[in-house]
């Protein structure tokens, strides 16, 4: 289990292809410092397993089933990725929990950023992504995401057009400067993963066949 809070920005510094999928090895000056084989670590909003490690760097293993679910695969060597490791009974709650699996891909369609009204007041960034609209019940106005790996707040939902349906969130400077959300273009796939609370409540509605049929 995580926070969605990103402890660093890894770096890919090679990417193998095994029988299961990829072999990844990330350089981490960090959250790479409190890892031991067999740990939990959160890549990109994707939990995986130590396999190695050294002082500096640790090796996981993406397989096929991971890899089609989530944007690891399009990982290369010299890419930045979010890192963050597991939650313990000391570390801060300071996002929501986050369980590093993954739900689906989204795909930015807008990078914005916001300039700032005052001098001393900071600029800010939003993004929109857009989904398949199959996931827009679990995507509520001011409820909790995690975007690759990052814990947000959703600032808007669009209402779906064909098949697909667009959400808003917005970030600060920290967050830009200290996840992978600074490098990211429009076209972007990105790991979504909804808020486990409301996916456990909504399952549980839908189970009662009188409030299935009146959330239709």
């Amino acid at each position: 289990m995580f926070t969605g809070i990103v402890e660093e920005k890894g770096i890919v510094v090679k990417k193998t292809k095994i029988n299961e999928g990829y072999k990844f090895r990330v350089r981490s000056k960090v959250v790479g410092k409190t890892l031991a084989k067999s740990d939990s670590v959160c890549i990109n909003g994707v939990c995986h397993t130590v396999t190695t490690r050294s002082k500096t760097e640790f090796d996981f293993v993406s397989m096929h089933e991971t890899l089609k679910k989530t944007n690891i695969g399009e990982l290369n060597q010299g890419d930045e990725v979010n890192l963050e490791g597991s939650l313990t009974m000391q570390k801060k709650l300071g996002g929501h929990f986050v369980f590093g699996h993954v739900d689906d891909t989204g795909v930015v369609t807008e990078v914005k950023q916001i300039k700032a009204e005052k001098k001393k007041d900071s600029d800010n960034w939003e993004y929109r992504i857009k989904m398949h609209k199959k996931h827009a019940k679990f995507v509520i106005y001011v409820g909790s995401i995690a975007v690759d790996g990052v814990s947000l707040t959703v600032a808007e939902v669009t209402k779906p057009k064909g098949n697909y349906f667009d959400m808003k969130v917005a970030i600060i400077p920290y967050t830009y400067n200290n996840t992978v959300f600074g490098r990211y273009k429009v076209g972007d796939r990105v790991n979504i993963e909804f808020d486990f609370l409301g996916k456990y409540v909504l399952n549980l509605l839908e189970s009662n066949p009188k409030i299935k049929k009146m959330l239709k």
